[in-house]
């Protein structure tokens, strides 16, 4: 089993990345889109429901653009991904796959439910702040990449960023 954010959570993330590093300041999508590496269509939902959520604002005119809705302190990675995926608290049995009902609790209940409550427990302790913080670290190499990241089982020879787009943490961010 992969635990990994969805594809709509990945860009999200990316996407309130860039507007982080740059808080306060509005970024146009085009801009994210390029940076980040998320096509843009995509981009545009991700935002709407990221609109919707109260986490972006979007500001019309040539000096407009996305921006975040708070400073990123106090955005936790646990609001960005129940944004777009919904509740994290699990409604059906992890054995049974109907609704999870005391009177016919299943023998996995205590163990699935608690490693879903850590689960939750760490989104919530984690900012947005925070995880712009180790972007920025690790795409200037101030940061050590975890010996149990899937980056260890390839390593790549950091090279010197060649552009602004290459140190804005696009490299990092994923």
């Amino acid at each position: 089993m992969k635990l990994v954010p969805t594809r709509r959570t990945d860009y999200g993330i990316r996407a309130l990345l860039f507007l982080a590093h740059r808080y306060p300041r509005p970024g146009k999508a085009g801009e994210i889109g390029e940076e980040m590496d998320i096509p843009i269509g995509f981009l545009h939902q991700v935002l709407q429901e990221l609109q919707r959520s109260r986490l972006v604002i979007s500001r019309p005119g040539r000096t407009g653009g996305y921006a975040l809705a708070r400073p990123p302190e106090t955005v936790t990675i646990r609001a960005i991904v129940e944004a777009l995926e919904g509740p994290l608290e699990a409604q059906e049995c992890a054995l049974r796959g109907g609704p999870c009902h005391w009177d016919n609790v299943c023998a996995l209940h205590w163990v699935w439910s608690g490693a879903q409550h850590a689960l939750i427990k760490a989104l919530d302790s984690a900012t947005l702040a925070q995880v712009a913080e180790d972007d920025r670290a690790l795409s200037e190499g101030k940061k050590l990449v975890p010996t149990n990241s899937h980056r260890m089982a390839h390593p790549v020879k950091a090279a010197a960023p060649k552009s602004k787009k290459a140190a804005s943490g696009r490299r990092s961010a994923g």
